[in-house]
């Protein structure tokens, strides 16, 4: 048996290397009036595309230590996912593009919160901007948080996720969108 030199091992590593397909992408919102949640959706489908699922009125999404210095408690929480699929690296950009939202629309709604999040087979990521044992720096001030994994045929949230992610309405949730991405991830 002939086994490749180093150069020739890490030239084929190179080669082997491939993008992943686009991310179902999300935006988890907390806020205090049905007039935010309008503005919201006009703001950020302008900004990233057509809503393709809105959920239900969701369990109160309770904000980590963080969270809670730059917004005070909100009434209600839903989710928006976009029809527009996103390639991994863009939830940078897309978190910043959504506290550019956030700030703007905070001057009428204090408790506004936008969480960019994406969707894959394997698991469920959102964008944070402050750094925690469980978060993964990606970059520009931005970290990535597991808050759900797929894992014997079921999407479980993590050790660290908040209680929020355990709530039987979240989970369901998600776990259709997850159902969704992977019914549709071979489309573009």
């Amino acid at each position: 048996m002939v086994f490749p030199s180093q150069v020739e091992f890490e030239v084929l590593a190179l080669e082997n290397l491939e993008r992943p397909r686009g991310a179902s992408f999300f935006c988890l919102l907390a806020f205090q009036s049905e007039d935010t949640l309008f503005e919201v959706k006009s703001a950020t489908e302008k900004r990233f595309s057509e809503i393709l699922y809105e959920s239900n009125s969701l369990p109160k999404y309770t904000p980590d230590s963080f969270e809670k210095e730059i917004a005070f408690p909100s009434r209600f929480t839903k989710v928006l996912s976009y029809k527009q699929r996103i390639h991994r690296e863009e939830l940078v950009q897309k978190k910043k593009e959504a506290v550019e939202i956030q700030i703007q629309l905070q001057k009428k709604d204090p408790s506004l919160l936008i969480l960019p999040g994406y969707v894959t087979s394997h698991n469920i990521i959102l964008a944070k901007s402050k750094d925690d044992f469980h978060r993964i720096y990606l970059y520009q001030g931005v970290y990535a948080e597991i808050v759900y994994q797929f894992i014997e045929g079921k999407l479980m949230p993590t050790k660290e996720s908040l209680p929020f992610f355990r709530e039987r309405d979240v989970l369901y949730f998600f776990s259709t969108l997850r159902e969704s991405y992977e019914l549709n991830k071979f489309k573009s």
